[in-house]
């Protein structure tokens, strides 16, 4: 038997370490096969932790726990009144005017890619030309038109769904951050009693991941609106649902600066033409991501998460494919959650929890 595989069944002989690798199983089983129906527990969860840096900084400055519970609760609850009745319909109103005006996209696409197949006759030939072009026109209108439709009617959730978030979403996030204490006591008692390799993973993956999971949130917020502000400035029309755009895309490592490029440009050619104006926005729209990748996303984020880039686009590729949107959002800290339980199982020796810590 290869050195390898003498040390990893070692290793699975460690009840430490059998113990991380059945709540490992036991939460993929969860999340794969009850996933849709735990969503709202999933979102709560998310939105609890999220909030619970807000509330650890209250409890320095000596307020109470349930003091800094209702300080950060009422702020959530109000930006979630402004989400639902200011920005979300400003958003739908946004998009309708936009599926309204595709064919008149189209058409200035059109004429454009007409004016470029001229430009190219001089080099390629011109029916050739010009077929590519059309074609990539009417694939273009062919997937505006599919997204706009999906986002205003198949992409909103139905009636109950949206009455279950509304409501049970709030109040799970409440008394999650409420009686945090005593929900993990009460999970601890599930968990294996040889936990002390859990403990220290979840120590690990609580520094990187929840690190990472509220700088972006944190970005996104000031990109998006930063965005917002740069395209309203230039009289951008479509300012709101690009500044949407841009602050959603960073999420999405990568893929999401290049896909938010293509309406960027296209929507500054169809308010101003082929002029330099048209390019105004895609000049405001590269300054912000270099911004972004300068100084935005280093402060904010800081020595959370270093992970190579192409390691974060085979994550990408990777939990979504398995995972669909939702893994391609949580790529980054699904992948230093892998990373920590292969290193924690395979190479690392952890000598230190072979006696498991006392438990108060």
């Amino acid at each position: 038997m290869s050195p390898i595989f003498q040390g990893l069944s070692r290793r699975l002989h460690d009840p430490n370490i059998r113990g991380l690798i059945v709540v490992l199983l036991l939460g993929v089983g969860l999340f794969a096969f009850f996933g849709e129906a735990l969503a709202p527990y999933f979102a709560a969860v998310v939105v609890a932790y999220l909030m619970e840096g807000q509330i650890r900084l209250l409890e320095k400055i000596k307020l109470p726990r349930i003091v800094a519970v209702l300080m950060v609760f009422s702020l959530f609850f109000l930006l979630l009144n402004l989400l639902l009745f200011k920005l979300l319909p400003t958003l739908v109103a946004e998009l309708s005017r936009i599926s309204n005006e595709i064919p008149r996209i189209t058409e200035t696409l059109k004429r454009l890619m007409q004016q470029l197949s001229n430009y190219l006759s001089d080099f390629v030939d011109p029916e050739f030309a010009e077929s590519i072009l059309v074609g990539l026109v009417e694939l273009s209108q062919e997937y505006a038109a599919e997204a706009a439709t999906l986002a205003l009617q198949g992409g909103l959730p139905g009636l109950i769904s949206v009455v279950i978030y509304l409501f049970l979403v709030p109040f799970l996030v409440f008394f999650f951050m409420k009686d945090k204490e005593l929900l993990l006591d009460s999970f601890i008692r599930f968990m294996p009693q040889e936990r002390g390799l859990i403990n220290q993973v979840l120590k690990e993956v609580d520094t990187a991941v929840g690190g990472y999971i509220r700088g972006k949130f944190w970005e996104m917020l000031l990109l998006g609106a930063t965005s917002y502000l740069g395209f309203a400035f230039i009289g951008f029309k479509y300012a709101f649902l690009i500044g949407i755009l841009t602050g959603l895309s960073v999420l999405i490592p990568f893929l999401g600066l290049a896909v938010v490029t293509v309406p960027v440009i296209v929507l500054g050619i169809f308010q101003w033409g082929l002029s330099w104006e048209a390019m105004h926005p895609l000049v405001v729209y590269a300054i912000l991501q270099i911004l972004d990748g300068n100084a935005i996303a280093p402060l904010i984020l800081g020595e959370t998460v270093k992970v190579h880039p192409t390691t974060i686009m085979l994550s990408v590729l990777f939990f979504g494919s398995l995972w669909g949107v939702v893994g391609v959002f949580f790529a980054v800290p699904l992948w230093v959650l892998v990373k920590s339980v292969l290193e924690a199982v395979l190479f690392t020796d952890r000598p230190e929890i072979e006696a498991p810590p006392h438990e108060a």
